[in-house]
């Protein structure tokens, strides 16, 4: 029988996902859509970079303030499997 897992958005069993340093760079670009954040991040495995419009960069903005106000003192997100509205 398995045990259910909380609802994270997160492949747990993947080995490639513990905690190790991490960047997070950001730049403006203009490009022929406008004006847009190129926001990087790197690790030791992996360089995502997105390009975001204003509005996907507030909304991003805004959802990284959400989830760092969640989390408790040791530094964890508490994983309910609810997103608390408001900030």
């Amino acid at each position: 029988m398995t045990t259910p897992m909380p609802e994270i958005p997160v492949d747990q069993a993947n080995p490639l996902l513990s905690e190790t340093p991490a960047r997070i760079i950001t730049a403006l670009l203009e490009t022929p859509a406008g004006q847009r954040l190129a926001l990087t991040i790197r690790t030791p495995s992996t360089t995502l970079t997105v390009l975001l419009g204003s509005q996907d960069a507030k909304t991003w903005a805004q959802l990284l303030t959400n989830a760092a106000a969640q989390m408790s003192q040791s530094g964890l997100i508490v994983a309910n499997g609810h997103m608390q509205a408001g900030g």
